[in-house]
């Protein structure tokens, strides 16, 4: 694996990992939801982001290869 591609690996795993945390936390903190509603939205969130970022770095080695 080259330079570039190990940084943008680590970039994008540094972003799933702020995604993640910046949308589940938040909605474990909010007092007006429902705990069966930020069950959904958390479990929603962790899926959800790490398959968008997951197909975002599958895009990006495709274009980095060529």
């Amino acid at each position: 694996m080259g330079d570039r591609q190990k940084r943008f690996k680590y970039i994008m795993v540094i972003i799933a990992i702020v995604g993640v945390l910046g949308t589940v936390i938040p909605n474990l903190l909010d007092t007006s939801y429902a705990a069966a509603e930020k069950a959904v939205i958390c479990l929603s969130f962790l899926i959800g982001v790490p398959l968008v970022v997951s197909i975002v770095y599958w895009i990006g080695k495709k274009i980095m290869k060529g």
